[in-house]
């Protein structure tokens, strides 16, 4: 059998020299990758002999793919590459667009407010930020690209978490809520109720419920479904980013959010931050 590439680095690993791979995980990209290559329907036997694998373990394999939706089982009881990858791919596609056409919107607006401006998306039960633009005198302490922060304790998360379906949400407010600051919502009726001002407003706000000294606010973007897909925030200390400010603030974001939705496809984009 031969050695695969997963094989050789484990090998290396056990040495002490790089992380280990799991094999699993290994032989599953394999074989999804021997049917993108080939383009086509392939037998057990032929994935198996491809992947130098055993029928039995490429079977299960196959058959893990297959409940998830990665492989289907043509009529012939061939093996094809399965919608469940293109929505995988279709999603990274939609973030790479979204951060391309949000761009010189966040410059622009970080240079308007002289506050950090943070673009964000639901990813799990948490707020993944993608990216930001950053005036020169603006708060240090935000979140960066590649950051993660709960739903619960921040502007962007409020926005994200209001707009999902009802199960997600009675879901999410299931679970323990963990304070970061006292005036964190950990409250499932207090955080339900701010949710639903969300939705009525078109926006969201945190005063220090994250990061004491650091307040935010935030909007929602659309794309071409006109679904919430992502959220923009305005952040900075809480002198400049308060109850005072914030109408301000949330006026031009959603001007901002509105032009990004319109970049995205999002159908009537000004109509969609009045709730």
């Amino acid at each position: 059998m031969p050695v695969s590439k997963a094989e050789s680095q484990n090998a290396v690993s056990e040495a002490g020299e790089g992380p280990r791979v799991v094999q699993s995980v290994a032989r599953a990209v394999g074989l999804l990758k021997t049917l993108a290559a080939e383009s086509r329907a392939m037998t057990l036997g032929e994935l198996a002999k491809a992947v130098g694998l055993s029928k039995t373990s490429t079977f299960h394999v196959l058959r893990t793919l297959e409940l998830e939706g990665f492989v289907s089982k043509t009529a012939d009881a061939s093996y094809q590459l399965d919608w469940g990858l293109y929505e995988l791919g279709s999603s990274v596609i939609r973030s790479v667009d979204l951060t391309r056409v949000a761009r010189v919107h966040l410059d622009d607006l970080a240079e308007t407010t002289g506050e950090a401006v943070l673009l964000s998306i639901l990813d799990g039960d948490s707020v993944l930020y993608l990216d930001r633009g950053q005036a020169v005198e603006s708060f240090s302490m935000v979140a960066n690209m590649g950051r993660r922060s709960p739903l619960h304790t921040n502007a962007s998360g409020k926005v994200l978490l209001a707009y999902q379906p009802e199960e997600f949400i009675a879901g999410f407010l299931a679970k323990p809520l963990a304070p970061r600051t006292q005036a964190t919502l950990i409250d499932p009726r207090e955080l339900g109720q701010a949710l639903a001002a969300v939705r009525l407003n078109g926006y969201s706000t945190c005063w220090e419920e994250q990061e004491l000294g650091l307040c935010s606010v935030a909007v929602p973007i659309r794309d071409y479904t006109g679904g919430v897909c992502a959220a923009m925030a305005v952040a900075g200390p809480a002198q400049r980013v308060n109850h005072t400010s914030g109408p301000g603030l949330v006026a031009l974001l959603q001007a901002a959010a509105a032009r990004v939705s319109q970049g995205l496809g999002a159908p009537g984009s000004q109509k969609f931050f009045s709730g």
